[in-house]
């Protein structure tokens, strides 16, 4: 296995070669549901022109404005990371002047790096064996090296994260705002005040495995924020199978009679068993009238009320699920659905 200081010196000399250079608002087609607006001066900006005429951010359909955001945060955070190089070399050259010691001895002793265990690198390898074609003998060096590189990485991130955190340091450049889009959420099903200061729009589909996660933690969100949030939810259904348009429409003829939610909950508490047949068998496990039920499904405007909602999310460029907005903003899902649209809801809440 490698020696630890002379590979970490390899790690840290690879960390250290990185360059230090690289880096709406509104849709009046349709009368919607008023939410906040920001970015003029970025709406303004003019982009292109065409026979003569300029044509600005703002003349973006919303697809395109979101996926030009979703591009220049990319940047950011590119541009982001390069700082964060310079500056640890920065505060390795200060603090290593400062105490009259070697530079390289010093990140050794502030990454503070412990080489991996038999037993840790073995759970590794063991987790991650589908992915490993060599046995374990022949791979455990270069596992030993990886997990060393992974340590390097996470401490140096937390160390200028306490920089960060002191105040000693703090990035300049600006971080690029989301487009707000105005979203036609008129006649479909929601909780909470119209009048509340925060609006999530939840787009989904009932056979989605992270859309019954999502649903689940929105409503911990809605116990947790309680007033202050109004949530609409919108089918978008993508599954090929049929199944979950079907299941969508029969959610549509649940809300004509009253019922719409005890619905929506069950058909997400028996994803797994979903088929064509769901509908009825939801409307009669939660005592609708099979009659007007029936009638419902039949009516050409239930499936029609499907497709304009999934119109709408193919405007504003979703091409999965879930998706959400809130106040009109896209909120990308990271890791944790409950705790990255808390974030964002408080976020809002302080505007």
């Amino acid at each position: 296995m490698p020696h630890l200081p002379r590979l970490l010196f390899v790690v840290f000399l690879a960390l250290s070669a990185m360059p230090l250079a690289a880096t709406e608002c509104s849709d009046n087609t349709v009368e919607k549901r008023s939410v906040g607006c920001g970015g003029e001066s970025n709406g303004q900006r003019a982009l292109f022109q065409y026979d003569g005429r300029s044509y600005l951010f703002d003349d973006l359909r919303p697809s395109e404005r979101q996926s030009w955001y979703e591009l220049e945060l990319k940047q950011f955070e590119a541009r982001k990371l390069i700082l964060d190089n310079a500056l640890w070399q920065i505060h390795i050259d200060q603090e290593a002047a400062r105490r009259n010691i070697d530079r390289d001895k010093l990140a050794l002793e502030l990454l503070r790096i412990e080489q991996p265990s038999e037993e840790s690198l073995k759970t590794f390898y063991q987790a991650n064996k589908a992915q490993i074609s060599a046995p374990y003998e022949e791979i455990k060096s270069q596992l030993a090296s990886y997990l060393i590189q992974q340590q390097v990485i996470r401490n140096r991130a937390s160390l200028i994260d306490a920089l960060r955190q002191q105040q000693r340091y703090q990035v300049l450049l600006d971080m690029p705002q989301p487009p707000i889009a105005m979203i036609d959420t008129q006649d479909y099903p929601s909780r909470g005040s119209e009048f509340a200061p925060v609006e999530v729009v939840e787009f989904a589909d009932y056979q989605c495995p992270h859309c019954k996660t999502a649903s689940q933690a929105m409503a911990r969100l809605r116990e947790r924020f309680g007033e202050k949030l109004r949530v609409v939810f919108m089918d978008f259904p993508i599954n090929r199978s049929g199944i979950s348009t079907r299941v969508a429409e029969g959610a549509v003829c649940a809300d004509r009679q009253g019922h719409y939610w005890a619905y929506h909950e069950a058909a997400f508490a028996l994803q797994s068993s979903l088929s064509l047949k769901s509908p009825e068998q939801l409307a009669e496990r939660i005592g609708l009238d099979k009659a007007d039920f029936a009638a419902c499904i039949a009516d050409g405007s239930t499936a029609e009320k499907i497709a304009k909602s999934k119109a709408e999310g193919l405007r504003l460029g979703i091409d999965s699920t879930p998706a959400f907005f809130v106040n009109g903003r896209r909120v990308t899902i990271r890791e944790d659905f409950e705790k990255e649209l808390a974030e964002a809801i408080s976020l809002a809440l302080k505007e």
